[in-house]
């Protein structure tokens, strides 16, 4: 698509312009992308890749999540556990990774219909420009202690998207 040759753009536009600005262009660019993707979006999906950032993951545990999202201990410190029930909900296949390159390669690797991303906004985008070839959905995660650590997102929100593009 024409619009995701603008990624570049953006991510050069978000080191100039200050900082509460750049954070209303991403999320524009972010929400522009969904309702793409949502409206053009015409086969129900085979395969569905929900892919977290770690920074989802309470900070101090110890469990590695990155491995295998099954090590979840599903004690409750993090949304981890609810995510992990919607995955099987959903038969998704659900990845964590620690950053882009990992997020990446998982794209790749599973080769999905569609990907469900969560991330900080800037990864977000980021993200959208590397695996342009494939529909993402971009959810960001919500920033609760500082970036990168105990991040928070609206589980409503996976949940929903998942629904629409498994409803198509």
């Amino acid at each position: 698509m024409m619009y995701k040759k603008l990624f570049s753009f953006v991510i050069f536009l978000t080191q100039v312009l200050p900082k509460k600005m750049s954070l209303k262009l991403l999320n524009f660019v972010i929400d522009k992308n969904n309702k793409i993707v949502l409206k053009n979006f015409k086969n129900k999906p085979n395969k569905i890749l929900l892919l977290l950032p770690k920074c989802l993951q309470y900070f101090s545990c110890d469990k590695n999540i990155i491995e295998s999202v099954d090590n979840c201990q599903q004690c409750g410190r993090c949304k981890i556990k609810d995510i992990l029930q919607i995955s099987k909900k959903y038969n998704l296949n659900l990845k964590v990774a620690p950053g882009g390159h990992l997020a990446k390669m998982y794209v790749e690797q599973i080769n999905p219909d569609i990907v469900i991303a969560v991330a900080c906004q800037f990864e977000l985008i980021v993200g959208l420009k590397e695996v342009s070839n494939y529909d993402v959905i971009a959810i960001p995660n919500i920033i609760v202690e500082k970036p990168c650590v105990n991040t928070d997102v609206e589980i409503k929100k996976i949940e929903s998207f998942i629904q629409y593009i498994s409803d198509v």
